[in-house]
């Protein structure tokens, strides 16, 4: 094998391996796999693959590398968290359970400019500006910083939450939290 079929795998592509889990993001079955579809982990990749574990990491990634090209494949059963995902532009969204060969697919599409999403057939039941407010109120934050933070009162911030409440069926913050992280029985929240 020639010097550059290793640095760069048998099809020259290679790719970043990124997961909050770092036994799952040194996993060798999985690159074994990707690097058997002609990709390569490695540092300096222009591409990432991030594996949303545990769920919530894959938006501190985007936020953190709004430049790199990047596929992400979550499992969150949060039809808002998909969205707030979305809005930080992956080149790729893929929400559920995906092969190898779906993955590799996945890079080669980002690789060549593609962007698109495969997610679960769901329709949010909250507006953009609700969905913010949601995502700031499971991330730990008191209404006073919301509310600096989305330069509104702290008033319509409860207001807000109200609404987000009652139409997703739930009674306080740390049912919402629970719910945007995906530890909250979806099911129960439809209407």
């Amino acid at each position: 094998m020639t010097e550059q079929a290793i640095r760069f795998g048998p099809l020259g592509r290679s790719y970043q391996l990124i997961c909050g889990v770092p036994a799952y993001a040194s996993a060798s079955d999985l690159t074994a796999a990707l690097w058997r579809h002609g990709w390569v982990p490695t540092d300096s990749a222009r591409i990432a693959l991030i594996i949303d574990a545990p769920w919530g990491n894959a938006l501190q990634q985007l936020s953190s590398n709004p430049t790199l090209t990047t596929v992400v494949v979550t499992s969150s059963p949060c039809p808002e968290y998909w969205e707030d995902l979305w809005v930080l532009q992956p080149a790729v969204l893929l929400v559920g359970s995906y092969t190898i060969a779906e993955m590799a697919s996945a890079l080669k599409r980002a690789a060549a400019g593609d962007s698109f999403r495969q997610t679960p057939r769901h329709e949010s039941l909250l507006t953009s500006s609700e969905r913010k407010l949601l995502q700031l109120t499971a991330m730990g934050l008191e209404n006073k910083r919301i509310a600096r933070e989305l330069h509104i009162t702290e008033g319509t911030v409860k207001n807000g939450l109200g609404r987000i409440y009652i139409k997703l069926g739930l009674l306080n913050r740390t049912q919402l939290a629970l719910y945007y992280w995906g530890l909250w029985p979806i099911a129960e929240c439809m209407p």
